[in-house]
Order: structure tokens, then C-alpha cells, then sequence
């Protein structure tokens, strides 16, 4: 499998737009951790891989709930991990 930038930065622009929820990003990013471990896992540009990495480690987990209804991460926290790591 390969992975890259735009389509980790797809991922998060449909969560924030509602094309696909948070628990269906985690299980996108679950499957991607398995490929990893299974040695199936090829980033591109390859000089990106940290950067793709992290942010597969922030979608493992974007459904974690703070409180009944409430979601750890805000859209905000979201947004910002979104720029920070892919751009805009």
C-alpha cells in the first residue's frame, strides 16, 4: 500500500466537512498501521514519511470521546493539526 500526502489531507478534509466521520478516519488509519507493521507501508515522497506518519497517529484516535457526545479533539484541534503538518 501506498500513502500520501493528499490522501491523508483528503482524510481530514472529510472529516471536517462531514464526507466521513471520525470513527471511520480511526478505522482508515488502523488499517493503514497494519500495513506499516506488515511491511506493505510505502510513503510518498519518502521524504515525507514523518510528517504522514504523525498525522495517520492523529487519525488513530480522533473518535476518542472527552465526555458523552463530546469528542477529545475539537474541529479547531483538528484544523490545526491539518495545517500544521499538510498545509492548507
Amino acid at each position: 500500500m501506498e500513502i500520501d500526502l493528499e490522501t491523508v489531507r483528503r482524510v481530514f478534509r472529510d472529516v471536517l466537512d462531514g464526507r466521513m466521520t471520525r470513527e471511520a478516519a480511526d478505522r482508515w488509519a488502523y488499517s493503514v498501521m497494519q500495513q506499516s507493521e506488515a511491511g506493505s507501508l510505502t510513503y510518498s515522497p519518502v521524504a515525507a514519511k514523518d510528517r504522514i506518519w504523525e498525522c495517520v497517529m492523529f487519525l488513530y484516535g480522533i473518535d476518542i470521546m472527552d465526555a458523552p457526545g463530546q469528542y477529545l479533539h475539537t474541529e479547531e484541534d483538528v484544523r490545526s493539526i491539518m495545517d500544521a503538518k499538510l498545509g492548507r
